[in-house]
């Protein structure tokens, strides 16, 4: 089987539709693409019309379809139904975990966020010492809460926005990120047959997509240092208070950016395939050890 590894955004009006096994976009002038290359695609204009056929063909492949809403932020994502083989014996192992293995499971999420968190704050030659402080005190279940405590400190030197709520581009830039990550994410636990609203920490009756806001908390230091680095030169001396289209287009690209998992560099999108499997074996084995989550890349 081919390896999907392009991420497309449509930011124009335009038709899409499905022909002998390619994508067709078409504007002024017709383009084709394998559905079979595609990762991701990023539906960004009010413009766009498409067929059922060819929602369908993408949904067969676990493709990640994202649709913008008018403020140019992901509003949904288009998810496969029941694909996997085991959906059923791997949903009931999930509702069966015990309580010290979600409680392990969560302790392990949060220590490596804060420590990615750290690994952010020194990349840009920022104090990181209390954040070390913070994640080696992680207990089992985060039970002294620090992730709260260590995201005051990492934002309030990073963004000096403690508490992320400033009208400012960096914040609508942020949850953008976080936006594309969390669907990838989505689309993973529902292609591996996990139940996407049952989470280990998460619990809202309101979120059906509670364990996927389990498993993006070590994502997000990558979304932060992505943005700081690749767009937050454009935005200098500026007070824009929201992104623009370049902007927009840089963000698609999110999912190519490199982390570290097992020791080994991959893409945040190949990565999060290899969290949520790892995710699987912990729960079969019943080792919170055995999660393999990413960490930030030094260069």
């Amino acid at each position: 089987m081919a390896v999907a590894w392009r991420v497309i955004g449509i930011q124009n009006p335009a038709k899409l539709s499905l022909r002998d096994k390619q994508l067709i976009i078409a504007q002024d002038e017709e383009a084709s693409l394998p559905i079979e290359d595609i990762d991701a695609l990023v539906i960004d204009s009010y413009g766009v019309t498409t067929t059922a056929n060819l929602l369908t063909e993408l949904a067969a492949r676990s493709t990640t379809v994202i649709v913008c809403d008018d403020k140019h932020l992901p509003a949904s994502v288009l998810l496969p139904y029941s694909q996997h083989s085991r959906q059923a014996k791997i949903s009931r192992q999930q509702l069966a975990m015990s309580q010290p293995l979600k409680k392990q499971l969560w302790q392990t999420i949060v220590r490596q966020k804060i420590i990615n968190q750290a690994a952010v704050l020194m990349y840009f030659g920022l104090d990181d010492a209390s954040l070390r402080v913070y994640a080696a005190a992680v207990r089992s279940g985060d039970s002294t809460n620090r992730e709260s405590v260590a995201a005051r400190v990492y934002f309030e030197q990073l963004l000096d926005d403690a508490t992320r709520r400033k009208p400012i581009w960096h914040n609508a830039a942020l949850n953008y990120g976080y936006a594309m990550v969390r669907s990838h994410i989505a689309r993973h636990v529902a292609a591996r047959g996990l139940v996407a609203s049952q989470g280990i920490c998460h619990h809202s009756e309101l979120n059906s997509f509670n364990l996927v806001d389990d498993l993006i908390e070590p994502y997000r230091a990558a979304v932060d240092q992505y943005v700081l680095e690749v767009l937050a030169p454009l935005h200098v001396g500026s007070d824009d208070t929201g992104l623009n289209k370049r902007d927009r287009q840089l963000l698609v690209d999110l999912l190519n950016y490199y982390v570290i998992i097992d020791n080994k560099k991959f893409t945040i999108k190949h990565a999060v395939e290899k969290t949520v499997e790892s995710f699987v074996d912990s729960i079969n084995q019943t080792e919170a050890s055995r999660l393999l989550l990413p960490q930030i890349c030094a260069s």
